[in-house]
């Protein structure tokens, strides 16, 4: 499917746009992984931190995922957060917009399972089958 642009490539408006909805620069991009931190903290989710990464191993990306969630950042504009779950990599221009993307984990996280009979906040059996729901 082809991409239609309104603006050509490089125009003012475009880079502008650019450089508003991304942090500016890596110091920045880190700010929102520290940022992302503590909303996790308060959601009650424990987070690892590192340089440039924030591991979140007590949240999986669904069933049968032992490795966890990751949240990188890169020291090469695009300045984002990655949000690393399963075999999918999200962009993310902020703490806000990765926390938005995490909710339906934490919030499945939240609820045993029905599959395998893992309490709420535990992680499935990596051969967890959770039974259909009408959620």
């Amino acid at each position: 499917m082809p991409f239609s642009l309104s603006h050509p490539a490089g125009a003012a408006m475009q880079a502008e746009a650019a450089a508003s909805a991304w942090p500016a620069t890596a110091a920045a991009a880190d700010a929102e992984l520290a940022c992302l931190a503590e909303l996790l903290a308060g959601a009650g989710v424990t987070a690892l931190p590192a340089a440039g990464v924030l591991a979140i191993p007590g949240l999986a990306a669904g069933p049968g995922d032992t490795a966890g969630i990751r949240v990188r950042t890169t020291s090469n504009p695009p300045h984002a957060l990655y949000v690393i779950a399963a075999d999918r990599i999200t962009p993310h221009d902020g703490a806000s917009s990765a926390f938005d993307h995490l909710r339906p984990l934490l919030e499945a996280a939240a609820r045993p399972c029905d599959g395998c009979g893992a309490e709420a906040y535990e992680p499935c059996s990596p051969f967890c089958l959770p039974a259909p729901s009408n959620d």
